[in-house]
């Protein structure tokens, strides 16, 4: 698991929690909420469906040294995030009925489509989660011209530790307004591993060209850049692994 973020403290009475397995990688401390419970050609890419490997967009096949829950320490990398899989609305367009949604879907070796995938886990019944989620709708110009792309996984439904259905994640979308893809993880089936389910909301910030864990958390300090800017700034100018030969010289 990995230790919470130094992310400023949010606004939540409940005392943060301490994620127990990697007390290494700390933000300065930040409260949540308490929860219970390129287009290449086909020649060059490798064949993904004989590494047995879910691929990107392009085709390229996701890393197959996946499955840490470790942040970036310094010049140390932090783990290659699991490519998990959710139900939910990709652009948070409900038009088509939930759809499956991986993270392959963001990874972006060549740096074509975005510069940073940031990964938020809220509850419905969490007002620090809302007032994050506000922010991230009402700043998406500036998310846009930075190249980071928000995706959202909604654990809990309006009740504390109840695991979110298909009802409470369109009832979320309407009041929010989300104009970014929207997610279920109920029971925290996929993210429950990174961080206390105490805490809510989590955020965590990944390379798209090696989906690699940057900077994670719990908490909103209630100021986007100050939740963003450090995790654009420890992006290394080189990626932490290598990146496919279908990108050439990168």
């Amino acid at each position: 698991m990995l230790a919470n973020d130094s992310r400023a403290p949010a606004r939540s009475t409940r005392s943060r929690i301490t994620v127990a397995v990697v007390a290494l990688a700390s933000f300065s401390s930040a409260l949540g909420c308490s929860s219970q419970s390129q287009t290449n050609s086909p020649s060059s890419i490798p064949d993904a469906a004989a590494l047995g490997a879910a691929r990107n967009p392009d085709g390229v096949p996701y890393p197959s040294s996946s499955g840490g829950h470790t942040a970036r320490m310094g010049s140390t990398p932090g783990s290659v995030i699991q490519n998990f899989t959710f139900q939910g609305y990709p652009n948070a367009d409900a038009s088509k009925g939930l759809q499956t949604i991986s993270l392959a879907d963001y990874y972006d070796p060549c740096g074509k489509r975005l510069k940073m995938l940031h990964l938020t886990v809220a509850g419905a019944w969490c007002v620090p989660c809302a007032e994050e989620t506000d922010a991230l709708v009402a700043a998406k110009a500036q998310l846009a011209s930075e190249r980071v792309t928000v995706i959202q996984a909604l654990g809990d439904g309006p009740t504390e530790g109840v695991p979110a259905t298909m009802t409470d994640l369109d009832h979320w979308i309407a009041k929010h307004g989300s104009n970014f893809t929207e997610m279920l993880d109920p029971n925290l089936a996929n993210l429950g591993a990174f961080f206390n389910a105490n805490n809510v909301p989590w955020n965590c910030d990944i390379d798209p060209r090696t989906m690699e864990i940057i900077r994670d958390g719990t908490g909103w300090p209630g100021d986007l850049n100050s939740d963003l800017q450090p995790s654009l700034t420890a992006l290394p100018a080189v990626p932490s692994y290598p990146i496919p030969a279908v990108c050439g010289d990168q």
